[in-house]
């Protein structure tokens, strides 16, 4: 039952990297951006989750919209006002990266400065998980569903937001070649704008999501870059399917590899990081075009949303 528990925390943790690092790829492919600002997006959206529902007694439920918003703006003023002059002045994307890295700074001691003052520097959402099975000592909770189901959602969406909806085809335009995407037309600042709509709501679901999951404090976004980031690479930079794959990828490394490690070695679960690190310290010795999970990710993307296209 404990391997089963494992293999469950996996689906529900990867889940949440696969969402995280959709959001990543997309700014990645779309806008050439390294997006490390991406984590103060979701704490802030946790932070949005939990407060008022805790502090102000709002249905959790209700606060999941508010959340959204509030990632979505975020996302659009830290384009706004750090990204795109940058990119205007022609900045690399070396420049872009450590852009983003300050603005994200930034944003988190403004999110300890009013965590500081309100004193929530540590905080939950106003919510129980309620189980819904209970096999032994295997337990499944409502909270474990929602995450894989709203995952599983939000894939198939943006799935078709991108591929059956003009602004999504802009988008693919702007990834294959933005330079040759601005010259046939393309609004290229309008559809810049949807993509960080786009990437915010991802953002939003996972923050309100871990407000419920676990606490919340001013880097609870930064834990969540870095193994999204990691699935990132392990994907292959630019490819979603492959994102979604290494997302769970790195769910499986940090649970259910690190529960066969203690059981077999006696190695501490305290040292969960080392197994993300060292997938992707693999992935960046191996070329990501020889990466021998890329080829599956793609299969497995074509097999669930276009085995009915002709």
């Amino acid at each position: 039952m404990e391997f089963l528990q494992a293999v469950i925390s996996s689906i529900v943790t990867g889940s949440l990297y696969a969402l995280m690092a959709y959001g990543l790829t997309i700014t990645l492919g779309s806008i050439r951006i390294y997006n490390w600002a991406y984590a103060e997006y979701v704490t802030i959206s946790a932070y949005v989750t939990a407060v008022l529902s805790s502090r102000y007694f709002i249905n959790v439920l209700l606060c999941f919209p508010i959340s959204l918003a509030s990632a979505i703006l975020v996302s659009i003023l830290v384009d706004e006002l750090v990204y795109k002059p940058l990119t205007k002045r022609g900045a690399t994307i070396i420049q872009l990266m450590l852009a983003g890295i300050a603005a994200g700074l930034l944003v988190r001691y403004i999110v300890y400065i009013f965590a500081s003052i309100n004193n929530v520097v540590i905080i939950k959402a106003a919510y129980a998980s309620r189980t819904i099975l209970v096999y032994d000592t295997l337990v499944i909770t409502d909270l474990d569903v929602v995450a894989i189901l709203v995952t599983l959602l939000m894939m198939v969406t943006f799935h078709f937001i991108l591929l059956k909806t003009l602004l999504g085809k802009q988008i693919r335009a702007m990834w294959d070649n933005f330079e040759l995407a601005r010259l046939s037309g393309v609004k290229v600042y309008m559809v810049r704008r949807f993509v960080c709509v786009l990437v915010g709501i991802p953002a939003g679901i996972i923050g309100s999501l871990w407000s419920i999951y676990s606490t919340v404090t001013p880097t609870t976004g930064w834990g969540l870059l870095l193994p999204a980031f990691a699935a990132v690479i392990v994907g292959g930079l630019v490819s979603i399917p492959g994102a979604i794959v290494g997302g769970y990828l790195l769910g499986i490394g940090e649970n259910l590899l690190m529960l066969i490690a203690y059981r077999v070695f006696n190695i501490s679960l305290a040292y969960k990081p080392l197994i993300m690190l060292l997938i992707m310290l693999i992935a960046l010795f191996i070329r990501a075009e020889v990466i021998p999970f890329k080829p599956i990710a793609v299969n497995i993307y074509r097999f669930i949303f276009k085995r009915g296209e002709a």
